[in-house]
């Protein structure tokens, strides 16, 4: 019974662990987006945009922020986690998606895959543990 708990424990751990990362690198990548955009592109290969859209980058950014600092709620309670995962995990399955779409469609550059393909891991990640039922475990 002891060892069941304990690898319950881990998993909690391991889950919270993910969500600071995941949090972190949302909110970072956020609000470089708000004040350093262009910072943000170039890092990622995407060329120079218009000087009118600048202001939607930054605009994007408070919301992948918004995302990013969500995952705090996270170390509320399991209940607050698994809708959180729920809720961040459909949204990057989204921009995946989109962002793929985009690309192959040849209305973004190539670079872009790059977003599309971290948020897609992620939410694939925290799907599969929806699915197995790991913020629930516990709570009996």
């Amino acid at each position: 019974m002891a060892e069941g708990m304990e690898e319950i424990m881990n998993r909690l751990k391991w889950m919270h662990l993910w969500s600071a990362a995941v949090g972190a690198m949302d909110a970072v990548t956020g609000l470089l987006l708000v004040f350093l955009p262009a910072l943000v592109l170039r890092l990622l290969g995407i060329p120079e945009l218009g000087a009118e859209s600048w202001v939607f980058v930054s605009w994007i950014g408070v919301f992948v922020t918004g995302v990013g600092l969500s995952y705090g709620l996270t170390f509320r309670n399991r209940q607050s986690g698994e809708t959180v995962w729920a809720f961040t995990g459909l949204v990057r399955l989204l921009v995946c998606v989109f962002l793929t779409i985009q690309v192959v469609a040849g209305r973004m550059p190539v670079a872009w895959l790059l977003v599309a393909g971290a948020d897609g891991a992620v939410a694939a990640v925290q799907l599969v543990v929806l699915g197995a039922g790991w913020w629930k475990e516990g709570r009996g």
